[in-house]
């Protein structure tokens, strides 16, 4: 547990259970930094503040994937934007509102499964799969 300065504004740093946490606390003040890291502190312990890497894992996959094409439209022409998109269509409808962490690869088998079954060309059944595992 650490309470540190980065230029005026205090930041924490601390673990719960093994889990870094590390972040602003949005103030200049120690006593009120003291008392926002208190909080953080026991909102990690009760579960109700994830690390920043596992905030994205618990989105959904129509939410996650969404996110994941917005960043895309930086570093790509639009007509490839518009592709990831439609690869990401049938993954959607399949998945919906199961967060990230939860699909497993028996998961990701059992919908290259099903869409061999509906009659899907394989490389196209692959390119639906490599862009799930793009983000």
């Amino acid at each position: 547990m650490a309470l540190f300065r980065r230029g005026k504004w205090w930041w924490t740093d601390f673990s719960v259970n093994g889990v870094r946490y590390r972040m602003p606390l949005d103030t200049v003040d120690w006593r009120v930094a003291q008392s926002r890291e208190k909080e953080k502190i026991t909102q990690a312990s009760t579960g109700k503040l994830a690390p920043s890497s596992q905030q994205f894992a618990r989105l959904a996959f129509v939410e996650a994937a969404e996110r994941y094409l917005e960043s895309r439209k930086v570093e790509l022409a639009p007509r490839s934007v518009a592709k990831e998109r439609e690869l990401l269509r049938a993954p959607g409808r399949h998945f919906q509102n199961t967060p990230l962490h939860r699909i497993t690869a028996e998961d990701l088998r059992m919908y290259r499964e099903k869409r061999a079954i509906e009659g899907k060309a394989t490389v196209y059944i692959n390119m639906e799969v490599g862009a799930i595992r793009a983000f």
